[in-house]
């Protein structure tokens, strides 16, 4: 009797042994696909386990925990993601749950969809900041900390990986309307805390798919440039807003895509040292007016 928390990457692929072990073993598999879009390919890929399969959405991993842990307590039992369990929050309330109820827990890793589009968008893996999520206008919010976060990274000369909402239905933010509504929120900021506006000369990659057999990576010398584009990125995809490429990351880029970059890529025309003011300012106004 164990529950085991379980990621099977981003492709059919990615399935380990450790993973076919454990759901030849479970009595129930929970299938979480609200984590990444276009996952339809995990349930196709569980077609072997079809009968011990419950598909789940997030409100039954959140809200009704217990009576997962009721059937771990009378066998085993696998909640199923796509990508990495642990990424998410969810996930890892389930470990402590699971802990401060005497039932016994095993991580099973998968490859997390996060560190594959890092690894390859061709950028240098360490010089990732802060991760920020693009929230889709069903939420009912505006993306004023995404800004922030983005801003925060400029600032110390890092790259800012920005994943894209999921909606119920699975279906994902689009990038073009993301970022639109990106430039929207850094303008009213830009106008009501009086600093200058970077984002929308700033260059953007877009990831799609990364970790599958037909990954891509679309590049954009400016964000405003990708708006005013007509091409419509595959999911799963994530945006990779960067800070200044080095000499070896332009290489790279350029070697991989067989293109030449903009001076942009390498340059800017404006400097950390005002990003670094922008976001002191950001901060202090989310402190005193975000609940």
């Amino acid at each position: 009797m164990v529950l085991v928390l379980a990621g099977c990457g981003v492709h059919e692929g990615s399935f380990t042994r450790e993973l076919v072990e454990a759901l030849d073993a479970a009595d129930i598999i929970y299938v979480d696909l609200y984590t990444m879009p276009s996952a339809s390919w995990v349930l196709e890929a569980l077609e072997r386990w079809a009968g011990r399969v419950r598909v789940v959405g997030r409100e039954f991993l959140e809200e009704r925990s217990r009576l997962i842990m009721e059937d771990a307590r009378a066998g085993n039992v696998v909640v199923l993601s796509a990508g990495d369990p642990l990424v998410a929050t969810t996930h890892q309330s389930l470990l402590a749950e699971a802990a401060r109820s005497g039932i016994k827990s095993r991580y099973i890793p998968g490859i997390s969809g996060v560190c594959t589009a890092k690894a390859y968008s061709g950028l240098s893996y360490y010089r990732f900041g802060k991760i920020a999520t693009i929230p889709g206008p069903w939420r009912g919010l505006k993306p004023y900390s995404v800004v922030s976060v983005i801003y925060s990274n400029l600032c110390v000369d890092a790259h800012t990986l920005l994943l894209l909402d999921v909606d119920e239905r699975g279906v994902q933010l689009k990038p073009r309307e993301a970022l639109l509504g990106l430039l929207t929120v850094e303008e009213e900021l830009s106008k009501t805390l009086g600093f200058r506006r970077v984002l929308g000369e700033t260059p953007v990659l877009v990831v799609e798919r990364a970790g599958a057999p037909d990954a891509r990576i679309r590049i954009y010398d400016t964000i405003t440039n990708l708006i005013e584009s007509e091409e419509e990125a595959r999911t799963p995809s994530s945006l990779v807003v960067p800070a200044p490429l080095n000499a070896v990351e332009a290489w790279i880029l350029e070697s991989r895509l067989n293109i030449k970059l903009e001076r942009t890529w390498s340059k800017r025309v404006y400097e950390r040292v005002g990003c670094c003011k922008a976001y002191e300012t950001l901060v202090e106004w989310l402190s005193s007016n975000m609940p």
